[in-house]
């Protein structure tokens, strides 16, 4: 049966891939919500405490598969209609494109194009960046093995996989101070609320 739902959702995206420019951004948003609907329910089943067990290993190649189908459409679509646009396309739309931008790990490139497109966005507006910006920030930083000038991301160490630890950070003062910049907690606060929703 999943071999199936995965067939079909890569026929679907074939097919997507295809339509003309006009309809694939006439259905932005609709398409960046299955997508991200797609996403969540692999991840919703996630276990960190188990991920040793073949059934999570055998998840994470799934999730895998679905978040390199995903980056490849949205990079066609963010070509074709630009990055969504909240005044055009809503604030979910641009939520969920961020989400799929975020677990585009394998193609770091793209991740940071999308946040020079988020910059000049705020640029555009007059506005400072978006918490978003800060977490994909991070996470590219963490995937350079550069230090994360936000703090928003942590791992799980594998000795003590229900542990949370901050990944290397910039100094801690202007940490907070950048965090406190864009509206979001120190860093003791939003630890404890990760390791709650974990």
């Amino acid at each position: 049966m999943h071999h199936l739902r995965v067939f079909l959702g890569m026929t679907f995206s074939a097919i997507l891939t295809a339509m003309p420019a006009h309809a694939a951004c006439d259905n932005y948003p609709q398409e960046l919500a299955t997508r991200v609907s797609a996403d969540q329910a692999l991840r919703a089943r996630l276990d960190f405490s188990r991920m040793s067990d073949p059934s999570q290993q055998k998840l994470m190649q799934q999730m895998g598969i679905v978040d390199r189908v995903n980056t490849a459409r949205l990079k066609v679509l963010v070509e074709r209609c630009g990055f969504p646009d909240r005044d055009r396309h809503g604030e979910q739309a641009q939520r969920d494109a961020w989400l799929l931008v975020q677990h585009a790990d394998h193609d770091v490139a793209f991740q940071k194009h999308v946040l020079s497109l988020l910059e000049k966005m705020a640029a555009q507006r007059g506005e400072p960046v978006r918490p978003s910006f800060a977490y994909l920030a991070d996470r590219v930083a963490v995937a350079e093995q550069r230090p994360q000038l936000y703090g928003t991301q942590l791992m799980a160490p594998s000795e003590r996989p229900c542990e949370f630890v901050f990944n290397p950070m910039d100094d801690r003062e202007k940490v907070e101070a950048r965090r406190a910049a864009l509206g979001l907690p120190p860093l003791d606060i939003y630890k404890k609320i990760v390791l709650e929703n974990s």
